[in-house]
């Protein structure tokens, strides 16, 4: 198997990873309807559709990383994206500036996903402090 070969794959098996950050965010959304019309609500649920953001591009670019199996294709694959998303064509760019992009878009992810769940324990530490009466 080709370097280009292994590399891209590897990459698709990383982002196929957006299904286990999206499962992950299911209890703190459980929370955050739990406390519905509070601000700390309003944040859970704002931090829950950045991961959701998140998600979703890492989705794409599982898709995408499918149609690429040639890096002579590259040129092609710009000009579909061009036209599909009204931006002029510019120059290709190389696959490794497209894995660092992936790269940081899923450590973005990984990150949202964390502050999500950090978020979601401090509320319940308060709401737990604030019942307790000392």
């Amino acid at each position: 198997m080709s370097e280009f070969r292994m590399t891209n794959r590897i990459m698709q098996i990383h982002v196929a990873s957006w299904r286990y950050f999206a499962l992950l965010t299911l209890p703190p959304l459980a929370l955050a309807f739990n406390l519905l019309y509070s601000y700390q609500s309003a944040i859970l649920l704002l931090l829950f559709l950045i991961t959701h953001y998140y998600c979703w591009r890492l989705w794409l670019d599982e898709r995408l990383f499918q149609l690429l199996n040639d890096e002579s294709q590259l040129a092609e694959f710009d000009r579909g994206m061009s036209f599909l998303w009204a931006k002029k064509f510019r120059e290709t760019r190389t696959l490794a500036a497209r894995w660092e992009g992936t790269r940081r878009l899923f450590y973005r992810a990984m990150i949202s996903l964390m502050l999500l769940w950090l978020v979601s324990l401090g509320v319940i530490f308060y709401q737990t402090m604030t019942l307790i009466e000392i």
